[in-house]
């Protein structure tokens, strides 16, 4: 085939594939010049026939693409989300890995470094790159890019790790949401304990998630180093963290007891109405409204991390997921047409609708169904994404696979002890070799 009846086929299969969206939603607008075909196998957390919001809508953008080409297959493998990254890491190296994977933004270095993640510029459709990508989250799309390489491409862009709350708890005392400065946060949280309820859950044994990372956002992005992508353990702004946490225990707002939560279990307990406040992950929003039992499921609220100082209200981006390639993927076109129908704008408002997720692509936020009340919690997050206080993990963190599990050690002899905050931090600082 001449360069010429290429471009002329190319062409033709655009337009073929821009007609076709006007007739059905989802449609894939990545086509290279030949149908997709064949079989794409994805790594994911999520289960094929999970019954969570995100599931269903993952399900659905499954069974849609399938539609569309009748020679693809999408197959979902399962795997534990704690051991995704380093489970693909040595399926690349034995040349049996996935084609496309879910990967957390902070571990996507340790990937990288392994040589383990296809370039995606060399594989997404000129198309997607020219339309989709600057319509994403621009802290979330640079963050992917290492050496002016495009390793992955970030999904749902919500804040990881919010506050969720009860509003009904926040009005027995007065408030219609909790303050945004740590001194008036703590106060609330010590006047909502009541009874067996605590004022905060926070998980203290999960190897993903810090609450004292995520208290320590309260003094912005300058709590990790530039150079190094360290946190200053040992400075004043981790003692006035430590400091923080040990003021909500002796307020009786946070459980001195509670030193094994994982964030399931945070989740579990808040649903019993254990907790007023906690720190889940926001993604899960709807599922903590389906599963509410000690408090009506309409009273679930979410919001930023208090601040220290004058400082903005805090919301980490993350961790959060975001999608690879192998660079042995031996259907690359393939996966990266499905990958491409992920992204469409059609998917990003059904991630918003049923999902109750921040579209990752911008200009859907501009649909008239964000109007409707049943839009609220997509535009909360939205409102939380655009804010100052909005910040990300950098890019390189060291230690990352053992950074979360050595902080929350120190968060369980903060909550559990008394020993001093300076030792515990100081602590934590030699075990992880800083």
């Amino acid at each position: 085939m001449t360069a010429s009846s290429m471009r002329t086929s190319r062409r033709a299969v655009l337009a073929a594939a821009a007609a076709a969206a006007v007739a059905a939603p989802f449609v894939n607008r990545s086509a290279l010049g030949q149908a997709p075909s064949g079989a794409v196998r994805v790594w994911t957390f999520m289960s094929a026939n999970g019954q969570s919001p995100r599931e269903r809508v993952f399900r659905s953008l499954i069974e849609a693409f399938q539609a569309r080409h009748p020679g693809v297959t999408v197959t979902v493998e399962s795997q534990p989300f704690q051991e995704l990254e380093t489970r693909f890491v040595a399926a690349v190296a034995q040349r049996r890995a996935p084609d496309l994977v879910w990967l957390r933004d902070t571990f996507l270095s340790l990937v990288v470094d392994r040589n383990a993640l296809a370039d995606l510029d060399q594989e997404l459709s000129p198309e997607f790159r020219r339309d989709a990508l600057p319509d994403m989250f621009e802290v979330f799309v640079r963050k992917s890019v290492f050496n002016g390489k495009r390793v992955s491409l970030p999904l749902w862009p919500s804040p990881a790790q919010a506050i969720f709350y009860r509003k009904d708890a926040l009005g027995e005392i007065g408030l219609e949401a909790p303050p945004l400065t740590w001194p008036a946060f703590i106060d609330a949280a010590a006047r909502m304990t009541r009874g067996p309820r605590f004022g905060l859950g926070l998980p203290t044994s999960d190897n993903s998630v810090s609450a004292l990372i995520n208290i320590m956002t309260g003094f912005g992005p300058s709590i990790f180093d530039a150079a190094t992508g360290r946190l200053d353990l040992t400075g004043p702004q981790a003692l006035e963290a430590a400091d923080t946490v040990r003021q909500l225990v002796a307020r009786n707002a946070v459980s001195r007891t509670l030193l094994n939560a994982m964030g399931d279990d945070i989740q579990d307990q808040f649903a019993a109405g254990r907790f007023a406040m906690a720190q889940a992950f926001a993604p899960r929003f709807q599922q903590f409204q389906q599963i509410a039992a000690g408090y009506n499921a309409r009273d679930l609220a979410i919001s930023a991390w208090p601040s220290f100082g004058d400082r903005p209200p805090a919301v980490l981006l993350g961790p959060y997921w975001t999608i690879g390639m192998s660079p042995n993927s031996a259907n690359k076109h393939t996966a990266a047409a499905f990958l491409e129908s992920i992204f469409s704008r059609e998917a990003s408002l059904k991630w918003a609708q049923d999902a109750s997720l921040v579209p990752d692509r911008r200009s859907v936020m501009s649909d008239p169904w964000f109007t409707r009340p049943e839009a609220s919690v997509a535009a909360a997050f939205h409102r939380l994404l655009v804010g100052p206080g909005a910040m990300v993990f950098p890019q390189r963190i060291p230690d990352i696979t053992r950074i979360f599990t050595v902080l929350n050690t120190a968060l369980q002899r903060i909550i559990g002890s008394d020993d001093a905050p300076r030792t515990i931090l100081a602590d934590a600082k030699s075990t992880l070799g800083w």
